[in-house]
């Protein structure tokens, strides 16, 4: 044997020894894409974000606190004198300030607590959405891996058939060879293995492509020899838990607490402050020594311009409420007529099944007694393929209905958000 030989048959072996063949199922593909898809990332990076802003907000009940400082140099100065006094300070033209400017909020913790929900609300509006996203990518590996079970489903029978011409073949060939057969009825058989091995080809291209976005959705390597596992459903579940349906729930949320904000923010604010300078000159312009001062008291602020225009902004939000619960209407009009569509092309199938045993039972024993024509010189070959291909095609109706159920189920399931 020579080396290269040797080296052949060696790469061959790796090539077989790469990838182990394993069980596929849509469950186990789902729970991978689910690990796997960069957008799901995003979920906890947007609950750390929601966290860190709330630190934020917290901010807003402690002191706000300000350091100033200031030094001024002033070309003239207030004198002044009084007949039979003496000893008035003179201000001086250079004076300095610095200090500490405390000022601590009375009214905020409503309106910090609000804020707080609000951050929650566009947290989990944020992670909702990513679920939408998510959604779409389930139900494209769904779609994706039940066109795999159908293609492996028809290359099955399509394998059955070659072996079946070949097998004919053979028996022509003897005959051919007798003389008691044309060679012609030999090279339809010929013909008709060769445009199977064709389809064959195709088949196994297209399950190629299929498996490559598979791969790329889900992360998982899948080869050629994996064998598919058809979906088995419990039944059709009925409850809807669409990850859209928690977008829009979030959205009207996140309305809501907009419009509980306005109005808490809309109302007057009351603080305390305190103010501790050292420097010169102080609130006592008569002394011009340096030293400590201060001042503390109440106040209240009150936006004016944001009262006036509370009623826009109040009708504003609304409007965007009515918006989202118009969208959520016309989400769930179409989700149910998308159901009701599917879960009548669900209860077709058993019966559509039912008379397909019947017809293959039919056909094969048609095919049977064709079988024996063709040997006996009865039927040429090309009338025996007539039979043949009615045969498979009544087989391939067949496990093409039990895989399209089986698939309808899981589609109508993934439909749910289930």
């Amino acid at each position: 044997m020579s080396k290269r030989v040797v080296l052949s048959v060696g790469l061959a072996m790796l090539a077989g020894f790469g990838h182990a063949q394993q069980t596929v199922s849509l469950q186990q593909l789902i729970e991978k894409a689910a690990q796997y898809y960069p957008a799901n990332k995003q979920k906890e990076m947007a609950i750390q974000l929601g966290k860190e802003n709330e630190r934020i907000l917290e901010a807003g009940l402690y002191p706000q606190v300000n350091l100033t400082g200031q030094a001024t140099y002033q070309t003239e100065v207030t004198s002044f004198s009084v007949p039979g006094f003496s000893g008035i300070p003179t201000q001086h033209k250079d004076n300095y300030n610095m200090g500490v400017d405390l000022r601590f909020p009375l009214t905020e913790f409503g309106i910090v607590k609000s804020k707080k929900e609000l951050e929650q609300s566009k947290t989990s509006l944020s992670v909702n959405q990513v679920n939408t996203e998510f959604q779409r990518v389930r139900e494209r590996l769904t779609n994706v891996f039940g066109n795999i079970l159908l293609q492996q489903e028809n290359r099955k029978i399509l394998a059955i058939r070659k072996a079946e011409l070949e097998a004919q073949k053979k028996k022509i060939a003897i005959g051919v060879a007798n003389g008691a057969v044309l060679k012609s009825n030999q090279l339809v058989f010929e013909s008709e293995i060769l445009t199977t091995e064709q389809k064959m080809a195709d088949i196994d291209a297209t399950i190629a492509g299929l498996e490559q976005e598979l791969s790329l959705l889900t992360g998982v390597q899948i080869g050629s020899g994996d064998r598919f596992e058809l979906p088995q459903e419990d039944g059709l579940k009925k409850e809807v838990k669409r990850p859209e349906l928690e977008v829009y729930k979030s959205q009207l949320n996140m309305l809501g607490l907009q419009q509980e904000l306005l109005s808490k923010e809309n109302k007057p604010r009351i603080f305390i402050f305190g103010q501790g300078y050292y420097g010169r000159p102080g609130y006592n312009f008569l002394n011009v020594d340096f030293r400590t001062y201060g001042i503390a008291g109440a106040g209240i602020s009150w936006n004016i311009n944001n009262a006036v225009l509370q009623k826009n902004k109040e009708k504003a939000i609304e409007i965007n409420q009515q918006m989202v619960k118009n969208q959520e209407a016309t989400f769930q009009l179409n989700l149910q007529t998308a159901l009701t569509q599917k879960q009548t092309e669900i209860q077709k199938y058993p019966g559509v099944i039912g008379r397909d045993q019947e017809i293959v039972q039919k056909r094969k024993e048609i095919l049977k007694a064709a079988a024996s024509q063709l040997e006996n010189g009865v039927i040429t070959s090309t009338e025996y393929l007539t039979e043949l291909n009615a045969t498979n095609a009544a087989e391939l109706n067949m496990i093409l209905h039990k895989v399209q159920l089986a698939i309808s189920m899981a589609q109508y399931n993934i439909m749910t958000g289930n």
